[in-house]
């Protein structure tokens, strides 16, 4: 990755439909170069995938929970698996700190989200309890990360887990 890709990552995550004539006009440079770039990143997993960015308010989904779950430490990947597997659930992380896991959760409204952690969540064998927060107000989105992921040099492998 250089800069020129990230230029080029850029321009896709502002709008996946733009060409490669539209993005090499942009940017200066020729349609081969960037056919090429976006090719090798699609190869190396870079890009993983295109796909629509869907406005979830406007299908009714106005309810973003957030669950901080305390887990058994034994069951962490069974439990963090079980979670990540329904549809609600948009992003799930082991996490530091008070709880062992932390996800996102997208419903409707805030009776589905009851509802969902009721039936779905609380009945995973494994969890000793948890805490949920909701969003009043959503001041920024991101339909796309961009992580800078450390050299696998500069990854620490503790008890077998890399960290």
């Amino acid at each position: 990755m250089d800069e020129l890709d990230e230029q080029i990552l850029s321009k896709l995550k502002q709008d996946a439909k733009l060409s490669y004539k539209k993005i090499a006009k942009m940017l200066k440079i020729p349609p081969s170069t960037i056919h090429f770039r976006i090719k090798r990143m699609i190869e190396e997993k870079i890009i993983e995938r295109f796909s629509a960015i869907v406005d979830v308010g406007k299908l009714g989904y106005e309810t973003v929970g957030w669950i901080g779950l305390t887990i058994d430490p034994l069951k962490t990947d069974e439990i963090a698996k079980k979670v990540a597997s329904f549809e609600e659930v948009r992003m799930v992380s082991i996490t530091g700190g008070a709880h062992n896991l932390v996800a996102q959760i997208l419903t409707k409204n805030e009776k589905d989200l009851w509802n969902f952690i009721r039936e779905n969540i609380q009945t995973i064998d494994g969890v000793q309890g948890l805490d949920v927060s909701s969003s009043l107000k959503i001041f920024k989105w991101d339909t796309y990360y961009f992580f800078n992921i450390p050299e696998e040099k500069d990854i620490v492998v503790l008890d077998g887990i890399k960290k």
